[in-house]
């Protein structure tokens, strides 16, 4: 019975030698520490924030400067939005206001307007309604016509997110509804009412132009 057992522990032995490292030493176990990275959210790509959630605040002189206008009408969100040089834009801050004074919305919804004199209109695209060209002797300067559906058609809601969101990109604090009424003015239109904001501040470092309701907002400028 002895002799029989044999040739089968040999063979077993040829095994263990053939696949020697694991049969002469165990394999160690390694253990590493390694950080838990925080969950990814849209917002650590948008501009730096502080430890309440604001936007660095503007360092010396202003520079930048936006006028735009909101127009809740029909479940949908209208935006005109002119920004640029603080300079550039101050010139055609009383033309701009005439535009959004002028705005009427035809039997289907859709905005029309009176074009300023000088002014060039442009086709948009899927978001954009259209780009309003002014000229001038360095880089000509556009309004952006834009529109969204309005979430909720919650007019208050989401007009001061999208104006909070043009604060964010010029690095201004943001604001609640009660600060808004005294930071905005309203324009009756027919059928509608528009939201005219004018920001001064200096552009957020790293901030991109984001659109309404995306982290809050989105309006594709």
């Amino acid at each position: 019975m002895i002799h029989r057992r044999i040739p089968l522990v040999l063979f077993l032995a040829g095994l263990c030698l053939a696949a020697a490292p694991g049969c002469q030493k165990s394999e160690q176990i390694a253990r590493y520490t390694v950080e838990r990275l925080p969950p990814f959210e849209p917002s650590q790509t948008a501009s730096p924030r502080d430890a309440q959630g604001q936007p660095p605040q503007p360092v010396g002189e202003p520079t930048h400067r936006t006028l735009g206008a909101i127009v809740p009408r029909g479940g949908q969100l209208w935006f005109f939005k002119l920004t640029g040089s603080k300079d550039a834009v101050a010139a055609q801050a009383d033309t701009f206001a005439a535009l959004v004074k002028s705005v009427r919305f035809s039997a289907e919804g859709k905005p029309q307007w009176t074009l300023p004199a000088d002014w060039q209109e442009r086709p948009g695209g899927e978001i954009r309604y259209a780009t309003l060209v002014i000229p001038g002797e360095d880089k000509p300067l556009e309004v952006s016509v834009t529109i969204l559906p309005n979430p909720g058609n919650d007019d208050a809601r989401n007009v001061l997110l999208n104006v909070n969101r043009w604060r964010d990109q010029l690095g201004l604090p943001r604001i609640d509804k009660e600060q808004l009424a005294g930071e905005s003015t309203s324009i009756p239109l027919e059928g509608a009412t528009a939201t005219l904001v004018d920001l001064l501040g200096t552009a957020a470092p790293n901030s991109t132009p984001r659109g309404p309701f995306q982290s809050g907002a989105r309006d594709g400028k």
